[in-house]
């Protein structure tokens, strides 16, 4: 069975009673199912209490059993009511009478907020916790590295499948259909969880021909006109014809990491047009693999980026049109989609080794399609480290 190691869970546990002590919260609530996997090692209707000093208790109302076999935190303790939140607080807070509670305020809904505030906590403070939660998470350990390591493979098979079940007059739907087959035997788990209210991803953006061009409400260069207007982004029942570029951005997740790539391909020579993008595409990413080290703010890397394009005269189209442009090069990816750091302009986070993002510098070109070749990496001392090992040509079919 896998397990995440408890020495993972133990650092990052340290990790966040020192920041709850330093920002003085003498105690915390994890709810949210991402930041419980984290952790505890494993996803539960359940209530992680983490004191500032001490021991956390894992409070589980589904299923004991699974926690205690999936996580190294002891002990887990049956919730048969909230109510028995508030005595739990004070237990873990030997020695002195909490003040400050933390809890995932960027997440949480509403109406939870308002009943742990009013009804069970009225006497205590409760302060937002997810920017500390979000702090430890940007850095990766090896361990974590290599878990999106292995996502990566799952997209090198999504990829290595492209040439052999691309042909003419398959609908994007049913290309989808067949990738995400292969993802699946490879490893894919499936999901892609995001932070950010109504952000939702299933397995990518699967375009092609001059609709790949159409914008969507996702926050992305690209969007798609997709199957239904209840989910208007992504791959559409549009059949793919000779000559045009076929765009395959495709998320991978093994074990709730995550490996965000694209990769492009064509039956037949595609368009010039698309054909320069592509290849300047990936001369940005191999300049930006030499300039995005330890050190570089990441706004100035969004600057730097922008500017490369404006001196090959294609600023024009780069990262949508118009009032549709992306507002980034590159999003932090992890457990979830929109991690930090992310590329973008006014950005003042400096990169840190064992950070990692997908960068995507990506061409939308009305009436023509779209290009792009996108890669996750991690920051490493003397550069950016892949995380993509499928091949990064464009493949003419």
């Amino acid at each position: 069975m896998f397990q995440v190691p408890e020495s993972e869970i133990a650092a990052r546990l340290r990790m966040f009673q020192a920041l709850l002590s330093t920002n003085g919260v003498d105690a915390a609530i994890v709810r949210q199912n991402t930041d419980l996997y984290y952790f505890t090692g494993t996803v539960q209707d359940a209530h992680l209490i983490v004191p500032a000093s001490g021991e956390p208790i894992f409070l589980v109302r589904r299923d004991v059993d699974r926690a205690e076999s999936l996580s190294p935190i002891r002990p887990v303790v049956p919730l048969q009511s909230l109510s028995d939140l508030p005595p739990v607080v004070e237990a873990v807070c030997k020695g002195f009478v909490p003040r400050r509670l933390g809890m995932e305020l960027d997440v949480l809904p509403a109406n939870l907020v308002f009943m742990y505030r009013e009804k069970l906590f009225p006497d205590l403070e409760i302060v937002d916790v997810s920017l500390l939660i979000r702090r430890i998470r940007t850095i990766k350990s090896e361990w974590e590295l290599e878990m999106m390591r292995m996502a990566g493979f799952i997209s090198k098979a999504i990829a290595d499948a492209v040439p052999r079940v691309l042909r003419e007059g398959i609908s994007e739907v049913e290309l989808s259909a067949e990738l995400q087959m292969a993802a699946h035997r490879a490893g894919h788990l499936g999901i892609s969880r995001c932070r950010s209210f109504n952000m939702e991803v299933v397995f990518g953006h699967l375009l092609s021909g001059p609709e790949a061009a159409t914008p969507s409400y996702f926050d992305s260069p690209t969007g798609g006109e997709g199957f239904s207007p209840a989910f208007a982004q992504g791959a559409s029942e549009r059949r793919i014809r000779p000559g045009e570029l076929v765009s395959v951005d495709t998320m991978a997740c093994w074990h709730g990491y995550l490996n965000d790539q694209t990769r492009d391909y064509s039956l037949g020579a595609p368009p010039a047009r698309l054909q320069e993008a592509y290849r300047l595409s990936a001369l940005i990413h191999q300049r930006f693999r030499q300039t995005a080290k330890p050190g570089a703010v990441t706004g100035e890397l969004h600057d730097t980026v922008w500017q490369w394009v404006r001196e090959a005269g294609w600023d024009e189209w780069f990262m949508g049109t118009g009032e549709q442009r992306a507002p980034f090069v590159a999003h932090g990816l992890g457990l979830e989609v929109d991690e930090f750091p992310l590329i973008a302009r006014g950005q003042t986070l400096v990169l840190r080794e064992g950070m990692t993002f997908a960068f995507e510098p990506k061409f939308i070109l009305p009436g023509e399609g779209i290009a792009g070749l996108e890669n996750t990496y991690v920051v490493r001392s003397g550069g950016l480290e892949s995380l993509n090992p499928a091949s990064e040509e464009l493949i003419v079919l």
